[in-house]
């Protein structure tokens, strides 16, 4: 491999390194006979282009002239990923329970949404009757 080839695979490597629940909440840790472990929801993707080429002389189905004088090059690539929190594993002598974590955020703004799809269909069904 060549040495831009190193770089890329050790930043990829820090980054999954990185991405995992304790980016989110920290190590997990113990109270007393409770122990509490974070438990978090991790993605990442990838993609790479690439590319070449070598045209001399008009492109097929272009005026006379338009053409490409030839060579070409590119790459390119990108990567990223998210990890958030989901819930955390308590480990007591009772048991082990899981527990999720809500968004009352998410929760609130689906209300909303949904209480402006009802306005918004409610008023395109009194304009259509109107219209009659």
């Amino acid at each position: 491999m060549d040495e831009k080839s190193d770089v890329a695979l050790e930043r990829i490597d820090e980054m999954l390194r990185k991405m995992n629940a304790n980016a989110v909440f920290g190590e997990p840790f113990k109270e007393g006979d409770v122990t509490v472990i974070p438990v978090a929801s991790v993605g990442y993707g990838f993609g790479y282009g690439s590319g070449s080429g070598r045209m001399t002389g008009n492109v097929p189905g272009s005026a006379e002239g338009a053409g490409a004088p030839g060579e070409g090059s590119g790459q390119g690539g990108g990567g990223g990923g998210m990890a958030r929190p989901v819930g955390y594993l308590r480990i007591s002598p009772d048991g082990v329970v899981y527990e999720p974590i809500m968004d009352n955020s998410r929760i609130s703004m689906f209300g909303i949404a949904m209480i402006m799809w009802n306005v918004f269909w409610i008023t395109m069904t009194i304009r259509a009757l109107n219209k009659k």
